[in-house]
């Protein structure tokens, strides 16, 4: 293990119930969870302040994505979110009141708002040259839903700066099977989405036509489907900056297996697996003993990040595919008064989460960082060990 990660920054008790997802934007780290809040945490100081906060659904939320970007000196922040209850929320964030509003149904297409609808993950795509940004939305039923995001900003406007959504289509690849998850790379304008059976299926985004299908390593066509499901869904599943890897966190049993996929060819790289140091997938090999539900790239793309339901992190090498270093989470992490309010139920282990891009958090140099959520309602902030 050739990299250490050191803890910077602790939340305990920061949702009243699990914390399933987190998103990183260059002034917040953003969180959602079952208690249905959405909360912005400040990153420009040690104690990681709350901001703000937004009580979008009651019956809670378990996927948030964010857009952020800079349109004619007005800044943008939108984040969407998903409700247990199978609704899509748009919230626009404020910057000069720094006021969290969430966009009513009439600033919304009529597909978004749909009540026999049921929608399950979310992504953001936002375009470099600035000029094709998507949203895009899983539904139950197994297809996607992808949307043109613009907006109009006037020169001089004092006005908030509201998003214009409209259906662009929806991407299928007639596999019923749920959708667990997805991605969408700008660079190469590609989407994949990740479902329960193991499959994960490759779209263009321009088209919305399936390139590639990528069936669980291993699976027993004569299984039941429901069989498939409980032993290879695709819980993650990431694309690398710039677009030319793909990561996928599969359950193998009671185990979590990621594997490298390369995205121009359509072929497998190898996989992630503790204990061998070879990158031909191996027989029996896991990246994690417990389901791996949760993968991010850093910002060049050299390494990959993981986590589940075991208290392991790992960091990996994506070149060598090798393990460089394990970050170990306990429930003892947060204060006596936290650890006080916690129940048996409440483990250590990883939901969700994100690398934080070079600079973003305030004093810590140009060190990588790393935050992760989980169901033990606790925020934990990591960077690389080394000078800042």
């Amino acid at each position: 293990m050739g990299i250490q990660y050191i803890s910077t920054a602790i939340v305990g008790d920061a949702h009243k119930s699990d914390i399933l997802g987190v998103a990183v934007s260059k002034k917040f780290t953003i969180t959602c969870s079952s208690d249905g809040f959405v909360r912005l945490w400040s990153n420009a100081t040690s104690e990681r302040e709350l901001e703000t906060e937004l009580l979008v659904d009651k019956l809670g939320l378990h996927h948030i994505a964010i857009y952020e970007d800079i349109i004619k000196a007005k800044k943008i922040l939108l984040i969407a979110a998903v409700s247990f209850n199978g609704f899509a929320y748009i919230l626009n964030f404020n910057h000069e009141t720094s006021t969290l509003t969430k966009l009513k149904e009439s600033q919304l297409p009529s597909e978004l708002t749909a009540l026999h609808t049921s929608f399950w993950n979310v992504q953001f795509s936002k375009d470099p040259n600035g000029e094709f940004h998507y949203l895009a939305l899983t539904v139950v039923d197994g297809g996607t839903q992808v949307y043109d995001l613009e907006f109009n900003v006037e020169e001089g406007s004092e006005d908030p700066v509201l998003p214009t959504l409209k259906l662009k289509g929806v991407a299928t690849s007639k596999d019923n099977s749920f959708p667990t998850c997805l991605d969408l790379d700008p660079s190469q304008m590609k989407m994949v989405v990740g479902h329960e059976n193991g499959n994960v299926y490759m779209f263009d985004l321009d088209r919305l036509k399936l390139i590639y299908e990528f069936q669980a390593l291993g699976s027993n066509k004569k299984l039941s489907s429901e069989t498939q499901s409980s032993f290879s869904a695709v819980r993650s599943l990431k694309f690398s900056p710039g677009g030319t890897l793909l990561a996928v966190a599969r359950d193998s049993g009671y185990h979590g297996i990621i594997t490298l996929y390369d995205v121009k060819f359509g072929e497998v790289i190898g996989s992630l697996n503790s204990g061998t140091h070879s990158s031909v997938i191996g027989i029996g090999g896991f990246a994690h003993e417990k389901w791996c539900l949760a993968l991010s790239f850093n910002e060049e793309g050299t390494l990959l990040a993981s986590g589940g339901m075991g208290e392991k992190i790992k960091i990996w090498n994506v070149d060598t595919k090798e393990c460089d270093a394990v970050i170990t989470i306990s429930k003892t992490d947060v204060s006596n008064e936290t650890l006080e309010k916690e129940s048996h139920l409440d483990s250590a282990s990883c939901c969700s989460l994100a690398f934080i891009n070079k600079g973003v958090i305030a004093n810590e140099g140009t060190n990588d960082g790393l935050v992760v959520v989980g169901f033990d309602r606790a925020i934990r902030w990591f960077r690389e060990a080394g000078g800042i």
